[in-house]
């Protein structure tokens, strides 16, 4: 995929951008950029309070995606409305949703869906995996490719929303545009499981009508209040949230496992997140809990476990002790 001399981000970027057409390999995963040679490259500069050397590559044709733009500044400004319409009830309901769909992220989209983690019935699965998708970050099946090929090709030029581009591209930017180097994208071919179920599918081809709905349903049942704080400002925060993991825990925070990448375990995205230590995460991708030290609190995790009492959920994958010790970075 990448020459076998050790290439900083930049010089991966523009050697894989200069292959002919067609000829990457997505499916093969990109070798790791070399820390060093980024940060002594003179072009990158250094995100505040991190080891991390930045030097955006990627050009982002904003002109070719006005209804992300468009779309972006509506469902913002509309949270500007929040004072106006607040009321102490409807803020106290907002917190409670909030929670629930963003578990249709994190413990559905996430950990049972991308990783399969861990297993619940059907139709308990398609109900949550349903709320979830009314959160606007993408039907199932393209949320669930997004984030195995960032697995796959974790914080190199194929990566995504890696934060050698930068915070702002890490966190939101690649939204605009990542197909410098995805032209092949939106064939999805990595998340086949969920393409080849009639109920995935049928999300896919009818998303946003679905997404018209919730909002339609949320006006009609309590007017701008409803509209703004249950829908906007509910969708906003979990954007930005999950946004966090993709950019603040790739930037800040510690490693307690070797991964290779720059993935951290950030205690106040665990918490916002409901549970994701990010370096745990991406040592033991498959496992059902992230917070694998006493302290580190996963409240997904737990919610699961709850789930199992009662039947809901089986399969849990966790890590043996033998695979943690093996990957356990030894205090210095």
């Amino acid at each position: 995929m990448t020459p076998t001399v050790a290439l900083s981000y930049a010089e991966q970027f523009d050697y894989l951008v200069a292959l002919p057409k067609g000829s990457v390999n997505f499916r093969a995963a990109c070798r790791k950029p070399s820390l060093k040679a980024q940060a002594a490259d003179p072009r990158s500069y250094q995100l505040p309070f991190s080891s991390v050397f930045a030097q955006p590559k990627h050009s982002s044709r904003y002109n070719n995606h006005w209804g992300t733009t468009v779309f972006m500044i509506w469902i913002h400004g509309m949270c500007c409305l929040g004072p106006a319409t607040y009321s102490l009830g409807l803020a106290l309901i907002t917190i409670p949703i909030i929670l629930t769909f963003g578990l249709g992220i994190e413990m559905v989209f996430h950990r049972m869906l991308c990783h399969k983690s861990f297993t619940t019935p059907k139709w308990l699965e398609y109900f949550m995996a349903y709320i979830g998708s009314l959160n606007i970050q993408g039907d199932p099946i393209e949320w669930v490719s997004d984030h195995r090929y960032h697995h796959q090709h974790t914080d190199t030029p194929m990566d995504p929303h890696s934060p050698y581009e930068g915070f702002w591209w890490a966190h939101i930017g690649w939204l605009w545009d990542n197909e410098a180097l995805w032209p092949q994208k939106g064939a999805f071919d990595n998340a086949n499981d969920l393409k080849e179920q009639p109920f995935y599918a049928f999300i896919q081809k009818t998303y946003w009508w679905h997404i018209g709905a919730q909002f339609l349903s949320l006006w009609l049942l309590g007017g701008l209040p409803a509209f703004v704080w249950l829908g906007c400002i509910r969708i906003v925060v979990i954007f930005h949230v999950t946004f966090a993991v993709n950019s603040a825990a790739h930037i800040w925070g510690t490693q307690e496992y070797q991964t290779n990448d720059l993935s951290k375990n950030c205690a106040w995205i665990a918490l916002l997140s409901l549970g994701e230590w990010h370096n745990n995460h991406h040592a033991f991708e498959g496992s059902a809990n992230t917070g694998l030290e006493h302290w580190q609190f996963d409240m997904t995790y737990q919610i699961i476990k709850g789930m199992s009492f009662f039947g809901l959920a089986s399969n849990i994958k966790l890590p043996s002790e033998a695979s943690k010790a093996k990957l356990l970075l030894q205090a210095s």
